[in-house]
C-alpha cells in the first residue's frame, strides 16, 4: 500500500483545483477564501515554471489520492500537502510524507530541512507531522533531513485501512 509520488504536469490543472476547494482543505489553509479558475490557472502555470518549487501528486494502485508541494528557499523546504476528501483519515498523509523525504533529497539535494505551517485548530496535520518526528515551534514543524531516512519500516497498515507506527 506505499504508492509513489509523481511530479504533477498540466492534466494536473483540474484535479488540483478542484482539491484546493474543497471545504475542509480552504478553512485548514492560510487563505481561506475560495479559489477562482482563472487565479488558479495563473498560479499552476507558474508552479510548474519555477525551479525552486515542485509540486507532487501522490498516486496509489492508480489512482490519485493527494498532493504535496515543496517551495525551497536556500536550505528549508516547505511543505504544504492535502488529502482528497475521500481518502482522508486513512494514514495516507503520512505515507505520503514518508514518500517526500525521499524526493526532496533528490530533487532539492541542497535542503536539509523540512517546515510546514500549521493552523492551531488543524489537529490531523499536527498529528501527522509529530508522529513523523518532526519539531513543532509556534505552529511551524521542522525536521531535518538526514535524521529520518524515506523508509516505510516504521509504519504498519492496521486491517482498517489507517495506519500505526512502529516506535
Amino acid at each position: 500500500m506505499k504508492g509513489y509520488l509523481r511530479q504533477a504536469n498540466k492534466d494536473d490543472m483540474d484535479l488540483l483545483f478542484e482539491w484546493a476547494n474543497e471545504e475542509s482543505v480552504r478553512r485548514n489553509s492560510f487563505s481561506m477564501r475560495t479559489i477562482s479558475y482563472e487565479e488558479h490557472q495563473r498560479w499552476f502555470t507558474q508552479i510548474l515554471a519555477k525551479t525552486d518549487c515542485k509540486q507532487y501528486i501522490y498516486i496509489l494502485e492508480g489512482e490519485a489520492i493527494g498532493q504535496v508541494r515543496l517551495q525551497t528557499d536556500g536550505d528549508t523546504a516547505e511543505i504544504s500537502y492535502s488529502i482528497c476528501s475521500a481518502k482522508r483519515c486513512r494514514g495516507y498523509g503520512k505515507i505520503m510524507l514518508q514518500l517526500l523525504y525521499k524526493q526532496a533529497k533528490e530533487d532539492f539535494p541542497k535542503v536539509k530541512f523540512l517546515i510546514a505551517k500549521v493552523k492551531p485548530d488543524n489537529i490531523a496535520s499536527k498529528k501527522v507531522f509529530m508522529d513523523l518526528g518532526y519539531t513543532e515551534q509556534d505552529g511551524v514543524f521542522q525536521i531535518k533531513l538526514d535524521m529520518k531516512e524515506a523508509t516505510l519500516n516504521d509504519i504498519k497498515i492496521a486491517g482498517s485501512g489507517g495506519i500505526i507506527l512502529n516506535k
